[in-house]
């Protein structure tokens, strides 16, 4: 199958093909990962002026800057003279300096200084960094490298409401607590994983399936933008699952969010990173002792403790996936409790093939798939 003939059936599961061809994840590179919002990281991440945090976005390094005036910035974190690493670890300055010859940037991306070169040698007004689209939702941080990009409001307008009301706003982020693994899977394995609830009761029987049971689970709203879904828990708190494509996917429970986000390293391999966000800026933890407010309380009083205990489930399965997907089958279809990965077939067909995705889906009464 050429890449020209990739169109994705959105109602059956995905080709395998999609998880093992270069070419696709070229053409994922440039229509997804360079022309749409990314994920980078959490506002607590950069809190004060001078805060640089380096990331990388699709291919591409990038500066995030909190500015003096307090504004976020995106910056190219290659320097203008020789494409040199400018910042390679967390840090505060006023100014960027490349390590190399010690060309000298403000906190803008504007070239202030060439040592040892003539006062006209080079035109500082065209050689700034190139600057990047960020904004920050919820506390959370996206970058994306085109600047014609549909602003965040709009994006996710479908699942801002849940959002909104589960009070993602009053939770801290915890930026100390991410950790980042390497796993041996298509990124689109791992992201498909995290935002359906259909695998709980099979690859999750004692960790997730007795705390959020599979039965419980149901659609609430969404489309290729952005999904919303739910489900009943033991303690009678339902949770609120929010997926966003391409990389990132989060669950709210308790007055704790818990998050995925996964970035495509090669063609069968991605970085899967995690957080965590709970209490508030004071330190408060949650109320409810649920399974997800445990998990947190575990996770924080020693470093020992290590991730929650269902992620080495998904990586496991997902891997799986990855080592069955060096062949081909005819994809079967999904069934309804499936919803958010149908939404998901359409985000590819969007970005990938210009299709643009059916308007919001709103399940009645919120328990279309109970």
């Amino acid at each position: 199958m050429s890449l020209g003939q990739m169109v994705f059936d959105p109602d059956s599961a995905l080709p395998h093909v999609a998880f093992r061809d270069p070419a696709i994840l070229a053409a994922e590179l440039d229509a997804i990962w360079h022309s749409d919002w990314v994920f980078v990281t959490t506002a607590d991440a950069v809190p004060n002026p001078g805060d640089q945090l380096p990331v990388i976005v699709g291919r591409q390094p990038v500066l995030l800057i909190r500015q003096q005036n307090g504004d976020l910035a995106a910056l190219s974190n290659l320097c203008a003279h020789r494409g040199t690493l400018l910042v390679d670890r967390p840090a505060n300055s006023k100014r960027i300096q490349c390590p190399y010859h010690a060309w000298t940037y403000d906190d803008g991306g504007r070239l202030l200084s060439v040592p040892h070169a003539p006062r006209d040698a080079v035109d500082r007004s065209a050689h700034c960094l190139p600057t990047y689209r960020v904004e920050s939702w919820h506390g959370l941080i996206f970058v994306s490298l085109n600047p014609d990009v549909e602003p965040l409001v709009e994006r996710f307008a479908a699942v801002e409401p849940y959002v909104a009301a589960h009070g993602l706003d009053a939770v801290a982020h915890r930026s100390e607590q991410q950790e980042t693994q390497e796993w041996a899977c298509n990124w689109k394995l791992a992201i498909l994983n995290a935002m359906e609830s259909y695998h709980l009761f099979r690859v999750h029987p004692e960790t997730l399936e007795p705390f959020s049971p599979t039965k419980g689970a149901y659609y609430i709203a969404g489309s290729a933008r952005a999904t919303a879904t739910g489900g009943s828990t033991a303690s009678g708190d339902d949770y609120l699952l929010i997926s966003l494509p391409p990389g990132f996917v989060g669950v709210f429970n308790s007055g704790a969010f818990f998050w995925q986000a996964v970035h495509p390293i090669d063609a069968e391999r991605c970085a899967v990173r995690t957080g965590a966000a709970w209490g508030t800026a004071s330190g408060a933890r949650p109320r409810s002792r649920s399974r997800i407010a445990n998990w947190f309380s575990r996770w924080t009083a020693s470093a020992a403790y290590g991730l929650p205990d269902f992620l080495p489930e998904d990586k496991a399965i997902c891997e799986r996936g990855q080592r069955g997907a060096i062949g081909d089958f005819a994809p079967g279809p999904l069934v309804p409790i499936e919803r958010v990965v149908a939404d998901f077939g359409r985000y590819l067909n969007w970005r990938l093939n210009g299709a643009e995705p059916p308007a919001v889906h709103t399940a009645p009464d919120t328990g279309e798939n109970r």
